[in-house]
């Protein structure tokens, strides 16, 4: 299969025309296509995994990009197997309930809602009117069993003016980083809220990435590496108030956005944001710390799997990333072990490594697991700890530790 794909040379933010490229990952597949033959996913295709940096606005960004239908049409995660996305969104819901006075007439609209998780919890909370608009129709059909009402396309203009000057709240939780026009995105979020009606984005930090040395956030449907200072320049341009900003600890350090029509401009301290990311040679040192992560967690993988049974937990996009950069295949881990239904059964894309369920790990008894999705690592122990008791755990990220 071809990947859909164009060079991408000028800021998405501000159109400055001089990225400088800092973070090479080297040639890596699509992270959530998956094969059904081993064969098909060593020889998956491959393009460079390169993030650039606009010195004139901040923001970090892929230089290739990868068509949106080719990524998300069909996909193959889904938001209601994390417990610590569950708990997260319970508490957002919570939140947002008392801040904004949120109730039974509150109208929702959540974008790139997944299988509808987070909805579901809204709806337990507010018992309210919502809507799910994502474009991978395999989830949308889950999210209409639930008894959300999806649309699935992709958000833009077309279906915002549908929904026109309706929404009281609109949420975008991990979607940001996704969109090639973050533009017409806002523009339509712009059109579709009531005139008091708020917009609440999460995404990852990306400070709080590259301090975390979390360089497995980068993948190809992650085309943008967002801070707060570009996302201000963003609701400036289309004429949007970016009204709060707030740390969360999900998925290794996120950012709440919260965006309106109205309202006073407040966000994180610029000191905390800019005392050291302002030139170019901070992010190549970054990068430099990168190279030297990666050869450490192949060296100590390496030595551990000469006499020890080795597999990973979690077929995730990051693990996909971190899988393929650091050179680790079927030579080092036997299996990944994932709970999604969509994923069992098929091969990890570049590694060949076979995905499997919870069973295999339990006949296996593994003496280390290799959790690649590191940021869920209390939840993955607790519920892996009664069926493999005698196996150590290896959390690769932000520094390598076994448990």
């Amino acid at each position: 299969m071809e990947i859909i794909s164009q060079k991408h040379t000028s800021c998405r933010v501000c159109g400055h025309e001089e990225l400088k490229p800092y973070l090479d990952l080297g040639k890596i597949p699509l992270a959530n296509n998956l094969f059904k033959t081993q064969e098909e996913a060593i020889n998956a295709p491959r393009l460079p995994l390169v993030v650039a940096w606009c010195e004139n606005c901040g923001l970090s960004q892929l230089t290739e990009v990868v068509s949106g239908r080719q990524l998300f049409r069909n996909y193959t995660y889904r938001s209601s197997v994390n417990q610590g996305y569950i708990d997260h969104c319970h508490q957002m819901a919570l939140d947002l309930k008392e801040k904004y006075k949120l109730n039974e007439s509150t109208y929702h609209i959540d974008i790139a809602g997944n299988d509808g998780a987070l909805l579901e919890i809204f709806g337990k909370v507010l018992n309210h009117y919502c809507v799910n608009v994502d474009p991978a129709k395999n989830l949308c059909e889950i999210s209409n069993k639930k008894g959300i009402f999806s649309i699935p396309e992709f958000w833009g203009l077309n279906v915002a003016k549908i929904l026109k000057g309706e929404a009281d709240l609109i949420t975008a939780t991990n979607v940001f980083a996704h969109l090639d026009n973050v533009t017409e995105f806002l523009e339509a979020c712009k059109i579709a809220l009531k005139p008091d009606g708020v917009l609440v984005i999460e995404n990852p930090y990306w400070m709080e990435t590259m301090r975390g040395n979390q360089f497995d956030q980068v993948y190809f449907e992650h085309m943008s590496y967002w801070s707060v200072s570009p996302m201000m320049r963003l609701c400036q341009k289309v004429g949007l108030k970016l009204i709060e900003t707030s740390y969360k600890k999900i998925h290794g350090g996120t950012c709440r956005y919260t965006i309106a029509k109205k309202g006073e401009s407040v966000f994180l301290d610029e000191i905390y944001e800019n005392a050291y990311w302002n030139n170019l040679s901070d992010y190549e040192d970054w990068a430099r710390k990168v190279y030297c992560i990666k050869d450490e967690i192949s060296q100590n993988l390496t030595t551990i799997a000469k006499d020890k049974k080795v597999c990973a937990f979690a077929a995730s996009a990051k693990g996909n990333t971190l899988l393929n950069f650091c050179g680790i295949g079927t030579d080092l881990i036997e299996f990944i072990c994932d709970e999604t239904p969509e994923k069992i059964g098929k091969y990890s894309p570049g590694t060949g490594i076979p995905i499997v369920g919870l069973e295999s790990i339990i006949q296996y008894q593994p003496d280390y697991v290799l959790i690649l999705s590191w940021n869920f690592k209390e939840e993955i122990i607790a519920k892996l700890r009664p069926l493999i008791p005698n196996a150590k755990y290896i959390i690769p990220i932000p520094n390598w530790e076994v448990i």
